[in-house]
């Protein structure tokens, strides 16, 4: 009785083309009866050669070939077809006498998939046949899902590229090439969870911050492109950090999920780099370090980080600290101090502190710190991403530095125009009105190429009206590390206290020339002071006091006071 091949559906073997190759005439015609009886296209070849040809025209799903054949043999064959694949899998069954044992070994070492032995079972054959087709077809899924998996990854890599493009042209757009500035970031994946920016203030100064968003990689970056337009953008317009902490919570608050924040520490330096205002919200101990001293001062968290509560909650208090040239101030995540080697210790905040310390050499700490936290770390995986920064006291490495501009712009035609301002006590005391200011005088009248000079002026003008005319501080104070920060100490005191006084400001621009007139006017309600002290130039005074007004009348065509001094009027002219 003929054995017949179980088969599932035509449809699963309609598909199936089977090259036979045999040198024996009988053995094919009976072959090719016998696989089209069970739904199978056959082609036969009488050879190797015939085979190789009829493999390359008809592309087989499967072959049967026989070991011994004229031209070339079924061995050969097999070789040259298994090279000529091109990565396909088709499998191959060598007809061959099993008690040859010569035969078994060639089969095997020319890539056969399979042997059948003569004379031929055809119940092993057609379970043989089906064997390889799954196994074909299973392949075929395998290579299918890998091409796919392959152009997927490559889509992914060239996605990543740009978005880490787009990433660091947002993020990295500062001013961290500053010669006073030194850092390492060390991400665990392509983006970074943690956050360095840096970019000069109008006023002369410099803000730096350093953040560590909960999480690693794409989700803890998307929150960074936000705050860091934020920090530029604010910074370049004259708010202080408070206000920036304020907006970019404001922003974290509406795009992160419940239990997703960034911890940061953002440091605002003056022009004078006598102080810096510091505001710890979720960073380690910020730590300041003298030039021929220790640590001589540390800033620990005091804030809660942002995006965990509303904008209103947010404490706004900072801590001024004293600096002096030279001294070093490093501000860093907690992937450093958490860092750890291959026996899981922790790099720790005692280490850190030591290898600050330690050095007599200020310039030579932060290559101290990287060289330690590396030996540290040796062979063991990171586990957070790293950053760390130094800046350096030196109030030459920003001189002449500009803040940073989304792109140029240039001035709008000049017209006439007049907006006004009047402070009370409590607004003094919360908000600073020169980013306001100096913002309409951009919307109006695109002066970005006078913006730092600007705010100079009003500066000046604003710090002179507050401080001395309602507050009666001594700028002399300023002339020593301990009398600039008692200086600060008293403003912050006599402010709390202030009651039943104002400053109106006012701008009015008229065209003239090619340009046009700026005139900023300032009263405040004061005792004022006596007009007929000799005003001294930048030239005259070195030091860190009584520069403002100096400062002032070299920027502008005149400056004038009337009444009893309280009333000050500056022309700025510009072409």
């Amino acid at each position: 009785m003929v054995n017949q091949i179980a088969v599932e559906s035509d449809d699963d073997v309609a598909r199936v083309r089977i090259l036979v190759a045999d040198d024996c005439g009988t053995n094919r015609l009976v072959m090719k009866a016998m696989l089209e009886h069970d739904g199978y296209e056959v082609f036969l070849a009488e050879n190797g050669q015939q085979a190789i040809e009829l493999f390359e025209q008809e592309c087989p799903d499967l072959i049967l070939m026989d070991n011994h054949m004229p031209v070339i043999d079924g061995y050969e064959a097999t070789r040259l077809i298994k090279a000529r694949s091109c990565g396909d899998f088709v499998p191959i069954i060598l007809l061959a006498v099993l008690s040859d044992q010569d035969s078994l070994v060639k089969a095997i070492e020319s890539g056969g998939d399979d042997i059948l032995g003569k004379p031929y079972n055809r119940a092993i054959l057609s379970a043989k046949i089906r064997s390889l087709v799954r196994v074909r077809e299973l392949y075929e899924v395998q290579r299918k899902q890998t091409v796919e998996l392959s152009t997927y990854n490559e889509q992914q890599r060239r996605d990543q590229m740009v978005a880490e493009k787009i990433f660091n042209n947002i993020v990295r757009s500062g001013t961290l090439d500053l010669t006073n500035l030194r850092y390492i970031v060390s991400p665990m994946a392509v983006f970074n969870g943690d956050l360095l920016l840096a970019a000069a203030t109008p006023a002369g100064g410099l803000h730096v911050m350093v953040g560590d968003f909960t999480g690693h990689g794409l989700a803890a970056a998307l929150g960074a492109m936000p705050s860091s337009e934020i920090f530029y953008g604010m910074t370049s317009k004259g708010f202080s950090i408070v206000d920036i902490a304020h907006e970019i919570n404001k922003k974290l608050r509406l795009m992160l999920p419940t239990g997703m924040f960034l911890a940061t520490a953002l440091v605002e330096i003056e022009s004078s780099w006598q102080s810096a205002s510091v505001w710890n919200a979720g960073v380690p101990d910020i730590l300041i370090r003298g030039q021929d001293t220790g640590i001589k001062n540390r800033v620990p968290s005091e804030h809660l980080p942002l995006g965990v509560v509303n904008s209103g909650e947010i404490d706004g208090a900072i801590t001024r600290v004293e600096l002096a040239e030279g001294d070093r101030i490093f501000v860093y995540t907690d992937g450093v101090i958490e860092s750890r080697d291959i026996e899981g210790e922790l790099f720790g905040q005692k280490r850190l502190d030591d290898t600050v310390s330690d050095h007599l050499d200020a310039s030579k700490v932060f290559d101290e710190i990287t060289q330690r936290l590396n030996c540290f770390q040796g062979d063991s995986a990171q586990d957070d991403d790293i950053t760390l920064i130094e800046i350096v006291c030196d109030p030459s490495a920003v001189a002449g530095l500009k803040v940073a501009e989304e792109e140029p712009k240039k001035a709008l035609p000049p017209i006439s125009w007049k907006v006004g301002l009047q402070l009370q006590a409590d607004s003094m005391r919360t908000t600073n009105p020169l980013p306001l200011l100096i913002q309409m005088v951009m919307e109006i009248q695109g002066l970005y190429d006078h913006r730092e000079r600007l705010y100079t002026v009003l500066s000046e003008l604003y710090s002179n009206a507050l401080d001395h005319g309602l507050l009666g501080l001594d700028s002399k104070l300023k002339q020593t590390p301990d009398g600039f920060m008692a200086y600060y100490t008293q403003r912050e005191s006599r402010l709390a206290e202030l009651e039943d006084q104002s400053i109106d400001l006012e701008l009015e621009h008229i065209p003239h020339g090619t340009g046009g007139k700026l005139i900023l006017r300032m009263k405040d309600t004061g005792p004022g002071f006596d007009m007929a002290t000799k005003r001294t130039t930048l030239d005259d005074n070195a030091g860190h006091s009584g520069r403002g007004i100096a400062l002032v009348t070299t920027l502008c065509v005149e400056l004038n006071h009337y009444g009893n001094g309280n009333q000050a009027e500056a022309v700025y002219i510009w072409e």
